[in-house]
């Protein structure tokens, strides 16, 4: 990992409050098949975040940085949202989180803000997602798409999370 692109993931990582400062020489990063996705931890630490490029455009492209469902101790510091269970097999299979599936709202977010989805019968973690609009806009809202799903149980970086120790 080039020092630029370690100083701009620790930039990132400045939106997860509760990470203690990490040295970004200790940092790895896992590739796959997939050029736009990644998967960076920390051994040590047990920091596991996943990358993905806003677009498949290689220049001047944007990394999203958001911590994965392997990551327990970033995810419940997180705010979350809880879907019924007719949501559940539309979300592990990679739809975005529409507001109509949505039984309970926690914390508080702004737009473009990481939010962890969680299961309605057990409470567990299934989903990380950024938000479309505010935790109040979506209390207000009745239908459509507000959360855009960056990783779930079963997609890639799941499969990749396998390969790392």
């Amino acid at each position: 990992m080039s020092k630029s692109s370690r100083d701009e993931l620790l930039q990132s990582l400045t939106r997860f409050s509760n990470i203690a400062p990490i040295k970004s020489k200790d940092l790895k990063i896992a590739e796959g098949d997939d050029p736009t996705i990644a998967v960076v931890f920390d051994e040590n630490e047990k920091i596991y975040l996943g990358r993905k490029k806003k677009s498949k455009d290689e220049k001047n492209t944007e990394m999203i940085y958001f911590p994965l469902l392997k990551d327990a101790w970033i995810l419940p510091s997180r705010s979350a949202v809880t879907v019924d269970s007719g949501a559940v097999k539309f979300v592990v299979n990679g739809a975005n989180i529409m507001r109509p599936g949505i039984t309970k709202i926690e914390g508080e977010f702004r737009a473009g803000d990481i939010v962890v989805i969680k299961e309605e019968k057990y409470g567990k973690s299934i989903a990380v997602g950024d938000v479309t609009i505010s935790n109040q806009d979506m209390e207000a809202t009745k239908k459509g798409a507000v959360i855009n799903n960056l990783h779930y149980a079963g997609d890639k970086y799941w499969d990749m999370l396998k390969e790392i120790p």
